[in-house]
């Protein structure tokens, strides 16, 4: 495990958080953008620091980064509502398949077997 396998964390984490929660305001892409480059310059000296570790103490470690990196974008990822989405997701609100839509939108990936079945208007 090296820096670049922190790497591919880092880029999962942040892209699956701008999928999960799409409604970012104005400086939601900025911030992603900005953290994405701050956690990768800190894998980068992790990187080098885990060459010394046994396998197992590196698999921690590789966690932990994991961990931590979520646990701050979900933190800060700033949302419209100014509801940050770890404290969504501890009031037990789950990112639905309507945001899913929206934010797989946003990368120009059009999924429409995400939204929800639309209700046919009964005649009189």
């Amino acid at each position: 495990m090296s820096a670049s396998t922190l790497l591919l964390i880092i880029a999962a984490v942040h892209l699956g958080l701008f999928v999960s929660y799409p409604y970012t305001g104005r400086f939601g892409l900025t911030f992603m953008f900005v953290s994405a480059l701050l956690w990768a310059g800190l894998a980068l000296f992790i990187g080098r620091a885990l060459q010394s570790y046994s396998s197992g103490a590196k698999a921690a470690l590789v966690l932990a980064f994991a961990l931590l990196c979520a646990f701050s974008t979900l933190s800060f990822l700033p949302q419209k509502d100014g509801i940050s989405p770890l404290r969504k997701v501890s009031a037990g609100n789950y990112p639905s398949r309507t945001d899913l839509y929206f934010g797989l939108l946003r990368l120009g990936v059009s999924a429409p077997g995400l939204l929800p079945p639309r209700k046919e208007e009964q005649p009189l």
